[in-house]
């Protein structure tokens, strides 16, 4: 499996269901797709399984513009920087 992007909730205040693996490959799609949102960009990482060196650089990407995002594993916590290095022990 690759990567799902779901639609969550309904206007205007719809966000995006990340289920799988973000890999080089699915990069531009979910860029595309937050690009298509208007508003702020909500993404539920509660189903992202792995996030490759590409992937973790554009969710960080995404943070810097004002993307948030909820349900991250304490793993893809730490890749994002969500988690603190001392808090990870």
């Amino acid at each position: 499996m690759t990567l799902r992007i779901s639609t969550v909730g309904s206007t205007p205040t719809i966000g995006l269901k990340l289920d799988g693996r973000l890999t080089s490959e699915e990069v531009s799609e979910l860029t595309r797709v937050c690009a298509e949102i208007k508003g702020q960009v909500s993404l539920d990482l509660s189903d992202l399984q792995f996030a490759d060196r590409t992937g973790v650089s554009v969710l960080r990407e995404l943070r810097s513009q004002g993307a948030r995002f909820t349900g991250a594993s304490p793993y893809i916590g730490l890749l994002i920087g969500d988690v603190p290095l001392d808090a990870a022990n």
